[in-house]
């Protein structure tokens, strides 16, 4: 379809766009700020998401929506509200005789920040691959994932946000020059977790058809509140002067506070020592005395009865990296030295204990008879890469392998340019690739222009693996397959992943490789590791 004016109908009325310039050189269409739900505010706060009002005339889509509360993770400010359940639309502006495949961006952020706007996530590089790309706010924290375990706030309603999206999706895109049966969801960290836990959901059934997990899965001990979620809310109700052990009491008392006092004061039901494995109490959690649960049992046991889809997932080289800094107070350094316990997350424990491994077992996997110290914090970055992301990522690959492991591909992504400004940022000094680097070659950054840098420059290395990295995820939404043909920039087949404990994935660097991993090489299988010891 060609635009003359860029105005599209969706089903709750008029919007008009604007026309934008790519930071590579040529136009693209930017639709900002749609609500695809009703705002959920006053007595819609913790419910699931109810349809948008429609509107007349003609609505300007040209800001960015709202962005749910939450604390900023470069500035540690304080910003947003209840009304953030917004997305954004991007189209190439050039006329399309078919339908163009839709990628739909689920952001990352612990599950208690980010959205998905282009501070972090500007079109530029994928919009130049002729798709349309769509990307969404979905509610955090307490306000997306409160439980009380009952009918009243039964939990995931942030989950539920990325349904109601996908389903607006599938009524509205094609008006955009999309595909609606063509729609893949990708998504990092809790974004890769949130396409996991939508690709065995029964609720998302039918709303996509391919699905790209980077760096988190639903099995990451992150991505799921275990125990008695609705402690959280009693405790959280108390911290800010009401001691109810009463749902009903609780939940109506909530919805009177205001959405950022409600994350201050979330944020202070963890103590430093907590927060070195547990980013946050309120997230994804079984919610089986919903009317309409969206996760109705665990994880491991959906994800076997699932429907297939092709799926592409893989990590970053040193994942752990990231974390590796809310250790450097002396104060903490020395707890875990004293006890590596508060180092293990409390369902890894768990897990532990069930397999007859002990917590000295595993630090001794990773620092052998040392202590962890400046000179050791690599095996510390080891140890949590390990823990937090890829034990969790070969439990699925597992299922995978079982499943259909010939609409599967794994990869690795290890370009590490040393100074990138995610490393800069969080002063991370350790050599690798960091978790989240990857995005900075999927998405140009528009924080970038405050900061007064330039995107790669093209014929460059970093501008190569902007290049490779935008083609194979863009042509794996068109076809399923990541290199359906050999090229002069993707020279090589990306083989799936393959059913045995053998198996082939991509080593996405300053060059593209296929490669061969073991399942026995790796340290995060801790049972295997200890009996080697």
């Amino acid at each position: 379809m060609a635009y003359k004016s860029p105005v599209v109908t969706v089903k709750q009325g008029q919007l008009r766009g604007v026309i934008e310039e790519n930071v590579y050189g040529g136009q693209f269409l930017a639709f900002r700020g749609i609500p695809y739900a009703k705002p959920p505010i006053g007595a819609l706060r913790f419910k699931d998401a109810v349809p948008p009002e429609p509107w007349t005339g003609i609505r300007d889509a040209l800001e960015y929506g709202g962005n749910c509360a939450q604390f900023d993770i470069f500035t540690h400010k304080l910003f947003g509200g209840d009304d953030c359940l917004y997305l954004n639309v991007y189209t190439p502006l050039n006329e399309a005789s078919l339908k163009r495949s839709v990628m739909v961006w689920i952001h990352g952020g612990a599950f208690v920040h980010g959205s998905g706007d282009s501070r972090i996530y500007g079109p530029d590089y994928l919009i130049r691959k002729d798709i349309v790309l769509v990307t969404i706010n979905y509610r955090l924290g307490v306000l997306g994932f409160l439980s009380l375990e009952n009918e009243l706030a039964p939990g995931n309603q942030g989950l539920k946000d990325q349904v109601m999206a996908l389903k607006w999706v599938q009524e509205n895109i094609s008006n955009f020059g999309g595909d609606p049966d063509n729609v893949t969801i990708f998504g990092e960290s809790a974004g890769g977790a949130s396409v996991h836990f939508l690709t065995i959901s029964p609720l998302a059934r039918g709303l996509f058809h391919k699905a790209i997990s980077q760096s988190g899965v639903a099995m990451n001990p992150f991505a799921l509140i275990y125990g008695e979620p609705k402690q959280y809310a009693f405790r959280l109700a108390a911290q800010l002067g009401k001691e109810t052990t009463d749902p009903e009491t609780a939940v109506e008392f909530l919805k009177t506070i205001d959405a950022q006092q409600l994350v201050t004061a979330g944020r202070k039901l963890l103590t430093p020592v907590d927060m070195l494995v547990i980013f946050g109490v309120f997230g994804p959690c079984i919610d089986n005395k919903s009317l309409n649960p969206f996760l109705p049992q665990h994880p491991s046991i959906l994800m076997k009865a699932s429907p297939k889809v092709p799926y592409l997932i893989g990590y970053n080289s040193n994942e752990g990296s990231i974390l590796v800094n809310l250790i450097q107070n002396g104060e903490i350094l020395e707890k875990v030295n004293t006890d590596f316990e508060v180092a293990v997350h409390p369902e890894i424990l768990k897990s532990l204990k069930k397999d007859g491994i002990s917590v000295t077992d595993v630090k001794r996997i990773y620092f052998g008879d040392q202590l962890l110290s400046e000179n050791t914090m690599q095996n510390y970055a080891d140890f949590l890469s390990d823990m937090m992301f890829l034990q969790g990522i070969h439990d699925v690959l597992k299922v995978l392998r079982e499943k259909d492991a010939q609409i599967t591909y794994l990869y690795k992504f290890t370009y590490d340019t040393g100074d990138s400004l995610l490393k800069q940022t969080l002063n991370i000094t350790l050599p690798g690739t960091t978790h989240a680097e990857d995005l900075s070659f999927l998405f140009y950054p528009h924080m970038l222009k405050e900061l007064n840098l330039n995107p790669p420059e093209p014929g460059s290395e970093k501008h190569k693996v902007v290049e490779y990295f935008t083609q194979m995820w863009t042509d794996f939404a068109k076809t399923g397959n990541p290199t359906p043909v050999t090229t002069k920039l993707i020279p090589m087949i990306w083989k799936p992943l393959g059913k045995s404990d053998v198996y082939n994935y991509m080593e996405i660097s300053d060059t593209l490789c296929m490669k061969i991993g073991k399942q026995e090489e790796h340290t995060s299988d801790w049972k295997r590791m200890k009996n080697k010891l």
